[in-house]
Order: structure tokens, then sequence, then C-alpha cells
């Protein structure tokens, strides 16, 4: 079972479908309602033809919540969304929670995670909910388009479970099967919300075994700026508690850590 916090709910709404909705995309904002309005515009072209949406606001403290349920208002009658929900944290819990909290409201058997400065290409949704259900893997990932402070692509790189050892090299942006994450207890919290959830998760998978499929096409956008959380917690933090980290890692899996 996947552990949610307290929350009040902003906004709900749905749709009744007769179509089959497998696929529901969950995204966590902490100050960011700018971002998360153009994140959920990216949602308005997705050629999957009904899909759930659910946004976490994790407590911000200014008018995220706001902005996104405003959004949420004037999309109310899109049917491509059988159901638009926003919920609100009580408290602020930190990403792996937010992320756990969305989940718990899932009812597909497929989740994509989108980060709320993050952008899908049209193609995205269809294309990772196609390549599990083809490949059989617990989650699918593609090429990632960085745009913003850098022009790059990254994540062209295959499932091989003997390189988390050495640290992480997939993203977060990633289509994953509800039965896999249940699996696992959801995003595991870990000290300090300094941003390796996603990294952590991924080698929950290894440990059972799980599989990633690697999808060779650009569907995903994903923004560098001088504010994100990778530059300013995540990449400082680990360098100054390298050898904790490492220990925590080694506590939690069943592999050794050479980062």
């Amino acid at each position: 079972m996947i552990p949610e916090a307290p929350f009040e709910i902003l906004w709900q709404g749905e749709h009744s479908t007769r179509a089959t909705v497998r696929v529901s995309v969950i995204i966590t904002c902490y100050r960011y309602g700018k971002e998360c309005r153009e994140a959920l515009d990216s949602l308005c072209a997705q050629t999957e033809p009904c899909f759930d949406v659910i946004v976490v606001d994790d407590c911000s403290p200014d008018d995220s919540a706001a902005r996104v349920q405003e959004w949420m208002a004037q999309h109310e009658k899109e049917k491509r969304f059988r159901t638009l929900k926003l919920l609100r944290h009580h408290a602020n819990q930190g990403l792996s929670q937010a992320r756990n909290t969305a989940l718990a409201q899932v009812r597909t058997p497929y989740v994509f995670v989108l980060d709320a400065d993050n952008l899908l290409y049209p193609r995205c949704l269809k294309v990772l909910r196609e390549a599990l259900e083809h490949s059989g893997a617990q989650m699918a990932y593609s090429l990632i388009e960085c745009f913003g402070g850098e022009q790059s692509l990254i994540g062209n790189e295959l499932w091989q479970p003997e390189r988390f050892a050495f640290g992480n090299y997939i993203d977060a942006m990633a289509m994953i099967r509800v039965s896999a994450l249940e699996a696992v207890g959801g995003y595991r919290r870990m000290p300090y919300n300094f941003g390796w959830e996603d990294y952590d998760l991924w080698c929950a998978f290894v440990d059972r075994g799980f599989v990633g499929c690697h999808v060779p096409q650009i569907l995903c956008r994903y923004r560098v700026h001088g504010g994100s959380m990778l530059r300013n917690v995540t990449n400082p933090y680990v360098l100054e508690r390298v050898e904790e980290l490492r220990a925590d890692m080694e506590k939690h899996h069943s592999f050794k850590f050479y980062f």
C-alpha cells in the first residue's frame, strides 16, 4: 500500500467515458505554478485518447495551487481528461511523499511521472504505454530534450542494472506499472529530501529484478534553469555527504555502491 499524507481537494472533475483508460499522469508542484500550467498545456496535445491527471501541490507558500486550480477550471470540458484532480497537502512533505499521495489516487494500470517544470511531446504517453504493453517491462523511458539554460539530449542509454551501483542515469519522467510501484511501496522518504527519490526507486526495481524499456525517441522535455532542485539542493548535498549517502543506499538495497 502506498502511503498518502493529509490533504484537501481543491479541484475534482470527472467525465463518464466508454473508453478504457489505462494511463494516469501525476504532477507534484512546489512553487512552480506558472511552469505547472505549461506542463499541463503539454498534456492537451497528447495522442493518448483519454487519461487521468492528478496534481499534488506540496503546500506551496505562493499562488501555485490557485494557478493550477484556475487551469483546471478552464479545461474541465476537455474530454481527453477523464479525471482532473488537484490536491493540496496540509503541510509541506517533500517530493517523495507528494508523489506517493498522488499515486494513492491512481486507478489505472500505468502512471507517468511528470515534474511540474517539464513538458511532454504529443506522442509521449501513447508511445510509452505501448512500449510497456509490448515489452512486458515494469517501466518505459525515452530520450529527453533539454531546453532553457542548456540544449542537449539525455537518456540515450539502455536499462543496465549493474550501472546503478555507480549513480543514476535515468530521469524521473517514465511510464511505470502501478503494480511495480505498489510492490516496492512507492517512493522511499529519504533523509533530508535532497532529491534522490528517482534513483532510489530504480534501485528498488533492480533489487526485485524489474526491467526498464528504453524507447529511442525524443518524447520528453527537461527544463534546465538556475533554480532547479538538482543544482541547488541535490548536487551540493551529495558532495558534502557522499559517505553517509552510500551507507544509506547499501542499507536499503541489495548491492554495493561505488559513487
